[in-house]
C-alpha cells in the first residue's frame, strides 16, 4: 500500500476519533481557502529541518476547534501532558520510542498515537533522518498548555 494511501485512511481515521462534543457549528470557512492543502511530503521537501535545528513546527490548519500540526524533530520531546488538549499522533517518517503513560513502545513510519487530556507522553527519535509527525490537537492548541513532568 503506497504511503499516500496509507496516509488518507490515517486521516479519516483522525477524524473520526474527534470527539463528538467538539463538533459545534463554527463560522463559515473563506470562500477562498481550498479543502485540499496539498502534499505533506512535497512540503517536508520544501521546508526540511535545517541542520542546526532540533524541532520544526509547521501550522497546516486551525479552527475554533483542531489545530493541525507538522512537526518535524532531530531528537525528541521531553515528558509532558496537555491539561486542557487531545492530541492525535501520526507517524509519517522516522522511528523512534514513544511512552504514554506507562506504555512505552517503539514507532515507525504508519503508526497512531491517540493522547487524551492529561495523559503524559514522551518520544525520542531513533533514527538518522527526522522524526515527522502530523499533530491534531482539539481544541486548537495555543503553544502554551504544555506542562513538562520529570
Amino acid at each position: 500500500m503506497s504511503r499516500f494511501y496509507k496516509f488518507c485512511a490515517a486521516a479519516a481515521v483522525l477524524f473520526l476519533l474527534l470527539p463528538v462534543s467538539y463538533a459545534q457549528e463554527g463560522p463559515p470557512a473563506p470562500e477562498n481557502i481550498s479543502a485540499f492543502r496539498g502534499n505533506l511530503f512535497a512540503l517536508l521537501q520544501q521546508q526540511p529541518l535545517a541542520y542546526d535545528q532540533d524541532v520544526s513546527k509547521i501550522p497546516l490548519y486551525i479552527n475554533s476547534t483542531t489545530s493541525a500540526i507538522l512537526i518535524q524533530l532531530r531528537e525528541g520531546v521531553k515528558a509532558h501532558y496537555h491539561a486542557k488538549h487531545d492530541e492525535i499522533v501520526y507517524i509519517l517518517q522516522g522511528k523512534g520510542v514513544m511512552t504514554v503513560g506507562d506504555v512505552k513502545q517503539v514507532i515507525k513510519a504508519g503508526d497512531l498515537i491517540v493522547m487524551e487530556r492529561g495523559k503524559t507522553h514522551s518520544v525520542i527519535n531513533k533514527s538518522a533522518e527526522p522524526l515527522v509527525a502530523l499533530s491534531i490537537m482539539s481544541p486548537p492548541f495555543d503553544g502554551q498548555d504544555r506542562v513538562f513532568v520529570e
